[in-house]
């Protein structure tokens, strides 16, 4: 039926090719389950949206792991791999446990506007040394 020779050898020749598309094809996709968990979304939407997302991460997964089977092991593997394998975990929490993905997400950009504001203080006080 399926002969994964060929289907390894496909992986191989195009690989570049294929990560290329998958990638930003990936981060994208991601990105939309997060969006939707942020603007409360139904939970429908953010089930398909990660369902969409978690193809992606997958593909990617098994084209590394035929890289793996022919004994290829790089650094460019484990990235893929670890790329991979957090936009699955992160379209996970999404679909799982939406709630805390919100607050997490709203801790972050708190922590990052009083991390700019104090940046941009010190930067003013800096200036107005220098004058």
């Amino acid at each position: 039926m399926f002969d994964f020779n060929n289907i390894i050898e496909f992986s191989h020749l195009y690989c570049v090719a294929i990560c290329g598309l998958l990638v930003p094809m990936n981060v994208l996709a991601s990105l939309q389950p997060i969006i939707f968990t942020i603007l409360h979304r139904r939970k429908k939407e953010i089930n398909l949206m990660a369902l969409v997302a978690s193809f992606y991460a997958l593909m990617i997964i098994l084209h590394v792991v035929s890289w793996f089977i022919v004994g290829v092991v790089r650094i460019q593997t484990f990235i893929l791999l670890w790329f991979a394998s957090c936009c699955l975990i992160t379209n996970i929490w999404a679909v799982v446990h939406g709630s805390s993905m919100r607050v997490t997400i709203k801790f972050l950009q708190q922590f990052i506007v009083k991390l700019l504001k104090s940046l941009n203080f010190q930067n003013q006080q800096i200036i107005s040394e220098v004058k």
